[in-house]
């Protein structure tokens, strides 16, 4: 059954020019020196991942539809959620970033909006995510890239821009429980390092910089599919990158060091090298349309002579919203292969050549909306917290009347564990209206002469006490006489 509540929103006479109004995100200052407290740590038992000593999902078994029950304790269900520190140094390509709204790009709001949804995924049961220092293809998938993003300088030294963004991300996720999984390289942009040992600096500065700002809730991905265009830098390719991954294994800082691994290209096993030197293992589902095949890769790495009783995560996988076959049932998909079969997965969104207007679709495709905008966003995380016994989120939407300023603030799920704090009417990325008591009505002044967005945020507070925001999906000129898009 669907618990809906309505608020009344009407807007008539809100003056709003596109692209004049801009939400100001403060930077987060550097910490002190010395480490802050930390609250998360990771560490793995097995084929279990373990938080702060217990296993993940403590308890919890995932019983299906037709009667199957499966153990879900100790995985890392995830999610790739790569941009959250991108930006662009090339003033050549940066404008193909810019926001809808502001008509600008903006990185630091592209890690506020990204810090502000992580309470949300963790709603849903998503304990651990994929970001990385050099992003992924903001298309989804690429050939060349003449972008510049890229945490690492030529040499192999850090840029304080993408570190203090990162800073923000990895702090807000060890107060919330969760686990990083960083990727270090992205083939593509790995061609800006100068050579061998520019790539060899950065592993050792990226690794000292996390064990130095104390943090225990961090895993690494040396690189992202080493069988994929590592054409510049042959310690990058599957047969030399295990002197990465020991590389990085065997740095430490007061005695602490960081779980390590690299991925491979989607629907390949990784080679004996690479699980020999390995804390875990990755594995990818790009490109596995029967789940089947899954299921075969998963018992090929546990079959290996160099395996050992270690994790296995699929960490990189879009089949199941691309292959109608598939679909988010609790049968018929790789997610549900995996979880069968004892093996973590991650989601992979982006936007298809078709969809690159709309911008509430993916994960990957920048500028992101990192709120759970779409529907196979939504299909994945409602899969996700039932499969982890998690309470989820309600959802959010923003009904537009006939009436040109008139709408309705539409809530679904809602949970009776859950008060709602505040509500808010964003236009190109500026609240112009908020209330914190029902019947939590608005009334604004103009409309708006040009182009615009608009979207309802809902924030409430869970059975812990920790502040939820939700959003509904953004809407450009929801109240034009043809009806607007989106």
């Amino acid at each position: 059954m669907i618990n809906q509540i309505f608020i009344k929103v009407l807007i008539t006479n809100v003056l709003i020019f596109a692209g004049s109004f801009f939400l100001i995100f403060a930077a987060c200052e550097p910490e002190a020196e010395g480490v802050n407290e930390r609250h998360t740590e990771v560490s793995i038992v097995g084929e279990q991942f373990h938080i702060n000593g217990s296993p993940t999902y403590e308890g919890q078994v995932w019983t299906t539809s037709y009667g199957g029950d499966y153990p879900v304790e100790g995985l890392l269900m995830n999610a790739r959620l790569v941009q959250g520190v991108f930006d662009d140094l090339n003033p050549e390509t940066r404008g193909q970033w810019i926001y809808p709204d502001t008509k600008q790009w903006d990185p630091d709001r592209n890690t506020q909006e990204f810090v502000n949804a992580l309470a949300l995924w963790r709603e849903h049961g998503l304990l651990g995510y994929t970001l990385n220092l050099q992003g992924g293809c903001p298309y989804g998938y690429c050939g060349q890239q003449r972008w510049d993003n890229s945490a690492f300088a030529p040499d192999g030294s850090l840029r304080d821009g993408f570190m203090n963004r990162l800073e923000r991300i990895i702090n807000r996720s060890d107060e919330l429980g969760m686990v990083v999984i960083l990727g270090y390289f992205y083939f593509g942009q790995d061609g800006n390092l100068n050579d061998e040992q520019a790539v060899i600096r950065a592993v050792e500065n990226a690794t000292e910089w996390i064990l130095e700002k104390g943090y225990t809730n961090v895993i690494i991905e040396i690189n992202n599919e080493c069988n994929v265009r590592y054409d510049d830098h042959e310690i990058l390719q599957c047969h030399r990158v295990h002197e990465l991954i020991d590389l990085a294994r065997n740095i430490e800082v007061d005695g602490r060091s960081l779980y390590v691994s690299t991925s491979l290209g989607g629907n390949s096993v990784p080679p004996a090298n690479i699980v020999a030197s390995s804390d875990f293992v990755f594995l990818h589902g790009n490109g596995v349309q029967n789940p089947e095949r899954m299921v075969e890769m998963i018992e090929e790495v546990r079959a290996m002579d160099v395996y050992t009783p270690m994790p296995i995560v699929n960490n990189e996988d879009d089949q199941p919203w691309r292959v109608e076959a598939q679909g988010w049932s609790d049968d018929g998909n790789n997610l549900v292969a995996s979880v069968k079969n004892y093996a973590s997965w991650g989601y992979f969104d982006f936007r298809l050549p078709e969809e690159n207007l709309d911008y509430n679709l993916g994960y990957q495709s920048v500028p992101v909306n990192w709120q759970i905008s779409s529907d196979r966003k939504r299909d994945f995380f409602n899969l996700l917290a039932e499969i982890t016994g998690s309470p989820g989120a309600p959802s959010v939407y923003l009904d537009r009347s006939d009436v040109i300023g008139e709408g309705t603030v539409r809530i679904e799920n809602q949970r009776a564990d859950l008060t709602i704090e505040q509500i808010e009417i964003i236009m190109n990325n500026n609240v112009i209206a908020t209330a914190e008591n029902a019947p939590f009505e608005f009334q604004l002044d103009e409309m708006p002469d040009g182009e615009h967005w608009v979207k309802a945020r809902v924030k409430y507070l869970n059975n812990n006490g920790e502040e939820i925001i939700v959003e509904s999906p953004y809407h450009r000129n929801p109240w034009w006489p043809y009806g607007g898009r989106y």
